[in-house]
């Protein structure tokens, strides 16, 4: 692997434009279950049920067996950033990388100090006002003094809906998430195997204009054989770290 992380910092060095996007691989890392893995909730209860609840119609008509759902399945525990968070942060702040597309829902880009993070599929430590007129941001915490039924904004009593994407909705950044993939020198995808529309689709997308594309996730990917490099661990922390040290 010595020789892959090399080659890999050569390829970032020679990039004016690296982006990365990250997928629910780089959380495993810190602790939080990917939901299609041995613990994941598609395992536990099956995919159906979960897409079935954690669906937008599904929010609107039934709210109160939604929350008692999302409070039982979706509470995320109290995680630090892994060490692949942190160095990405790093990384950043020396203008190596420019943006993080992320997947995840987990705000552990940002906790590590990440400033350009765009995610699109929300951010699980927020909620919304649902009220058209009102559309306040809480943060988590909100949830502590709704330990049942359906939290409330306090400024219109609207229903409160977590700031993520459900089933059935449009992802959040489309546009901004799709044009800084398409003007990347070079895109760096990590913890993800890239199967989920749009995003997978963006990074297909960047790969018919420029072959710079490197993949560090455990196991294979849809997208293994346009990669420049693929890297095949799950310790992506430790890999960074040295790239790290690199810059």
């Amino acid at each position: 692997m010595d020789k892959q992380i090399q080659q890999l910092i050569q390829i970032m060095k020679q990039s004016k434009n690296t982006v990365v996007v990250t997928g629910a691989g780089i959380s495993t890392e810190a602790g939080i279950p990917d939901f299609r893995g041995e613990k994941g909730i598609y395992r536990q209860i099956g995919e159906d049920r979960v897409m079935r609840v954690i669906n937008i119609d599904f929010f609107r008509r039934h709210t109160k067996e939604f929350y008692d759902f999302y409070r039982k399945y979706f509470t995320f525990p109290e995680v630090e950033p892994s060490k692949a968070h942190y160095m990405l942060a790093e990384l950043e702040s020396k203008g190596v990388i420019s943006a993080i597309v992320t997947q995840n829902i987990d705000n552990l880009h940002q906790l590590a100090g990440s400033k350009n993070v765009i995610p699109v599929h929300g951010n699980a430590a927020q909620f919304v006002c649902t009220r058209r007129s009102c559309r306040k941001i809480y943060d988590h915490t909100i949830m502590n003094e709704y330990p049942e039924g359906i939290p409330r904004c306090t400024e219109c009593e609207g229903v409160l809906k977590p700031d993520v994407v459900l089933f059935g909705e449009q992802i959040q950044n489309f546009a901004p998430a799709r044009e800084s993939i398409l003007q990347a020198n070079l895109v760096i995808v990590i913890g993800s195997s890239l199967t989920v529309y749009p995003l997978a689709g963006f990074v297909r997308e960047f790969c018919t204009f420029t072959q710079d594309l490197v993949i560090i996730n455990k196991g294979p990917t849809q997208m293994d054989h346009a990669a420049l490099l693929k890297i095949d661990t799950d310790t992506t922390g430790d890999v960074l770290e040295q790239v790290n040290k690199s810059f």
